[in-house]
C-alpha cells in the first residue's frame, strides 16, 4: 500500500513540474491595495489572448489607478498577472492586469507569522525591509531571504556610483522621450539642453535619482524581481533545460534552435545547461545575461560573421566590449585573444580564443565564476552594483546599464515559473546599508526637461563671490553695508520651461542672511541656489530666508500667473511624484471637494483659454 501511494505521490509531482499550470490562479492569503505604476491593458484573463474589459471609454488602466488585489495567475508564459477589483468613474469592474505594471501595498501585509518575524529581527533587517519580505514569505514560504551587512553608509554608495567627469558608472537607454532620466551633470551642455552618448547612439549616463531608486535593495523586494539576489550558484534539480528555454523564447536562441556552426548540432540551451552544470554556474543566470547581452537578433558577436584572418569568433557575454568607442571590436579583440599586433594567441585565459558557440558560452560561465560569482558578486545586483568584492568596492563591475539586475531578475522569475519550480527552497541575499532613507526611493518620472540649472543671477548693484558662471556651483556670497535694508535679486533660467522662485526683492536682517533660490525643472526636479548675503557684520545666526510659496489658486509654481506649467504641477501631484501637502492642496483644488483631481485640470485650461475665470 505505501508503495501503491508513493507511486501516486510522484506521478502527482511530475504531473505538476509538467504542468504548472494546471490551475491558473493561486489564492492569495489577504487583498492587497495597489497602484498602477505603468498605463496597462484591463482583460478578462490572465494572459494577453484574454479580451480587454471597457471601463468606460477606455480599456487602459491609468496610470495612478489604484486596485484592489484579490488573487493572482500565471500565463502559459511564467508572467505573473493579478485579479484586481477597480472603480472607475464611480463604477465598479474585476479583471487581470499583468503584475509588473501595478504595484502593491505591502504595508497591508500582515505580520502573523511569529517565526518568521523573530527570523527578520535575527538577521537584522530594517524595519521598512519587513513589509516587502512578509508579503513574499506569505506567498512563497520556502524561499530564504539572507541579509548581507554591507558596513556601508548609503551616501557614500550613492556617490560612488554617480557619474562625474572622473567616474562614468550607471547608464540608461534613451526611448526617445525619457529624458528625466539623463545626467544633467556630465556629457551634457547646460545652455544647449543637449546630450552627448556614453556608449553608441542610445546610451546615455544615468542621472542621480534613478541610480538612486536602482541602487536601493527595496526597489527589488517583489516576488519578480527580488531575483536579483538570487544566489547565482547551479542547483541540481532545480536548473533545467525547460527553464533555460523559457529564457530564450523569442530571441535567435529559442527552442531548438541549432547554435551556429555548433559541429555536433547542439542547441543553445543544450549548450548552456551543459556549461551551468560544469562550471557551477545557474544556467538561467547564463541564458538571462546571454539574452540580456545579444538582445532578440543574432549579431555579429552572435552568429559567426566577425572574423579576424578568415577565422570566426563568437563573444556570447559581450566580455571586454567597454563601453565607449566601438565596443564591439574591442570585445571580438578579447574573444580572439590577440596580441598587441591583432594577431590570436593560443592558451588564453577562459578557453580563449573563442572560435566556436561553445568555448564563448564555457568561457563565458569561467569568467562570471571565477571573476564576479567567485569572489562574493554572486549575485545579479551586486554585479551590477559591487558592495561586496572588498578587494575593489564600487569598481569590478559587469556593466554600466542601470537597470541590469531589474530587467535580467524578471527573466529568472519566468523561468522558475515555467518549471514549477517557483517555490522551491531559493535563496536570496539581499544587502543592507546603514542610515539608509526611512522609505523606499521613489521611481522618478521619465518625462519633462530635467534642466534646473540658471543662466544667470545677479544682485542689483553688488558682485557675487564666485562671480556667477553657468555651471554647477550653487553656493555665493556678498556683503552689503548695514545700511541697506533689502536688496534685488534677478535670475533667469537656462531652460525656458523651468521657474524660479526666491527672487525680486528680498528684506534682509542686520548680520548674516542665508536666501535660498530654487529652480524647479519641467521634469519636477528641483535645484537650490544658496546666497549668503552679509549686512554690516556676520552674525552667529543666520536669518534663512526662504521662497515664498504661491497664495493665489492655480498659481502652484507662485510666478503670479496661470499657465501650462501649473498644469503640469497638478498632474504630477495627482499621479503622486509630487506630494499633496495641505498649501497646494489650497492651491490645486479649484472646484473645492477637498482633493486634486483631473477636473481641476480642466478649470485650469478653462482659465488659461477665456473660458472660464480663476478669481484671486
Amino acid at each position: 500500500m505505501k508503495r501503491l501511494l508513493s507511486f501516486f505521490m510522484v506521478v502527482s509531482l511530475i504531473f505538476i513540474l509538467v504542468n504548472p499550470f494546471c490551475s491558473d490562479s493561486y489564492t492569495e492569503a489577504a487583498t492587497y491595495s495597489g497602484t498602477v505604476i505603468n498605463s496597462c491593458n484591463f482583460r478578462s484573463g490572465p494572459g494577453t489572448s484574454y479580451g480587454k474589459i471597457d471601463i468606460g471609454g477606455t480599456t487602459m488602466l491609468p496610470y495612478g489607478q489604484a486596485v484592489t488585489i484579490v488573487d493572482r495567475a500565471y500565463d502559459s508564459d511564467g508572467d505573473l498577472w493579478y485579479k484586481v477589483n477597480v472603480t472607475y468613474n464611480g463604477n465598479s469592474f474585476t479583471g487581470y492586469a499583468f503584475a509588473e505594471y501595478i504595484q502593491r501595498n505591502v504595508a497591508d501585509a500582515p505580520a502573523t507569522d511569529a517565526a518568521f518575524e523573530e527570523y527578520m529581527n535575527s538577521q537584522g533587517f530594517p524595519e521598512s525591509y519587513k513589509p516587502y519580505l512578509r508579503a513574499m514569505h506569505a506567498d512563497h514560504p520556502n524561499w530564504k531571504f539572507v541579509a548581507v551587512k554591507t558596513n556601508i553608509d548609503w551616501s557614500t554608495v550613492t556617490s560612488k556610483e554617480y557619474s562625474r567627469s572622473d567616474s562614468k558608472k550607471n547608464t540608461v537607454q534613451f526611448d526617445g522621450s525619457n529624458y528625466n532620466w539623463l545626467s544633467t551633470y556630465v556629457n551634457y551642455n547646460i545652455t544647449e539642453n543637449s546630450w552627448t552618448p556614453y556608449d553608441g547612439s542610445s546610451w546615455f549616463l544615468a542621472a542621480d535619482d534613478v541610480v538612486d531608486y536602482y541602487l536601493d535593495p527595496r526597489t527589488y523586494l517583489d516576488e519578480i524581481h527580488v531575483f536579483a539576489f538570487e544566489s547565482l550558484s547551479y542547483i541540481d534539480g532545480v536548473h533545467t533545460i525547460d527553464g533555460v528555454k523559457s529564457i530564450l523564447n523569442g530571441t535567435f536562441m529559442q527552442g531548438d534552435n541549432v547554435a551556429f556552426n555548433d559541429p555536433q548540432n547542439r542547441t543553445f540551451a543544450q549548450l548552456i545547461m551543459s556549461a551551468g552544470q560544469s562550471v557551477g554556474v545557474s544556467p538561467y543566470h547564463l541564458a538571462s545575461r546571454m539574452r540580456q547581452e545579444m538582445g532578440n537578433t543574432a549579431g555579429s558577436a552572435a552568429d559567426g560573421s566577425f572574423k579576424i584572418n578568415g577565422v570566426s569568433y563568437y563573444n556570447y557575454f559581450n566580455i571586454g566590449a567597454y563601453d565607449g568607442t566601438n565596443a564591439l571590436l574591442q570585445g571580438m579583440k578579447y574573444a580572439a585573444n590577440v596580441d598587441s599586433n591583432g594577431v590570436p594567441q593560443p592558451n588564453g585565459s577562459y578557453g580563449r580564443p573563442w572560435d566556436s558557440v561553445e568555448k564563448s558560452i564555457v568561457g563565458g560561465a569561467q569568467f562570471l565564476k571565477g571573476g564576479y560569482i567567485g569572489v562574493g558578486q554572486d549575485t545579479l545586483y551586486t554585479q551590477k552594483f559591487n558592495v561586496t568584492n572588498t578587494g575593489n568596492l564600487f569598481g569590478h563591475q559587469y556593466c554600466t546599464n542601470v537597470q541590469m539586475p531589474f530587467s535580467e531578475s524578471a527573466s529568472s522569475y519566468r523561468a522558475y515559473v515555467k518549471i514549477g519550480a517557483i517555490d522551491s527552497a531559493l535563496v536570496f541575499k539581499i544587502p543592507v546599508y546603514n542610515n539608509m532613507p526611512v522609505a523606499a526611493v521613489k521611481k522618478p518620472s521619465k518625462t519633462g526637461n530635467p534642466n534646473n540649472y540658471l543662466k544667470s543671477l545677479s544682485v542689483e548693484g553688488y558682485n557675487l563671490t564666485p562671480g556667477f558662471s553657468v555651471g554647477y556651483t550653487t553656493d555665493y556670497s556678498l556683503t552689503v553695508p548695514e545700511s541697506v535694508a533689502s536688496v534685488s535679486i534677478s535670475a533667469t533660467t537656462a531652460h525656458a520651461n523651468a521657474w524660479i522662485q526666491g527672487t525680486g526683492t528680498v528684506n534682509l536682517a542686520v548680520g548674516t542672511n542665508v536666501v535660498y533660490v530654487d529652480v524647479t525643472a519641467q521634469s519636477g526636479r528641483v535645484r537650490r541656489y544658496k546666497l549668503t548675503i552679509v549686512r554690516g557684520a556676520p552674525s552667529d545666526n543666520s536669518n534663512v530666508i526662504e521662497p515664498n510659496p504661491s497664495t493665489h489658486k492655480g498659481d502652484l509654481n507662485g510666478d503670479g500667473q496661470i499657465t501650462v506649467i501649473d498644469i503640469i504641477k497638478v498632474q504630477r501631484i495627482i499621479v503622486g511624484l509630487d506630494a499633496l501637502t495641505d498649501s497646494n492642496l489650497i492651491l490645486a483644488d479649484l472646484n473645492g471637494d477637498g482633493k486634486v483631481s483631473a477636473v481641476d485640470i480642466v478649470i485650469i485650461q478653462r482659465h488659461i483659454v477665456g473660458l472660464q475665470s480663476i478669481v484671486w
